[in-house]
């Protein structure tokens, strides 16, 4: 499932929200039924998301 953006996530992308609380995508889960899930390190110091849908998120920056 890709970002509200269109892109498909990855380790290492730096995305924000739908409040603009901006962080790090630090995994991405692929569960058997294909629906993908990423986990987020925010900048803010908040406590890390353990999984959401990367639908949820819009890409800031991604390294080459």
């Amino acid at each position: 499932m890709p970002y509200a953006s269109g892109e498909s996530p990855r380790m290492g992308d730096y995305v924000k929200n739908q409040w603009e609380q901006p962080g790090t995508v630090t995994g991405v889960h692929s569960p058997q039924d294909g629906q993908e899930h990423v986990s987020i390190r925010w900048d803010d110091g908040g406590v890390d998301l353990p999984l959401a849908s990367p639908c949820e998120f819009t890409l800031i920056s991604r390294s080459a």
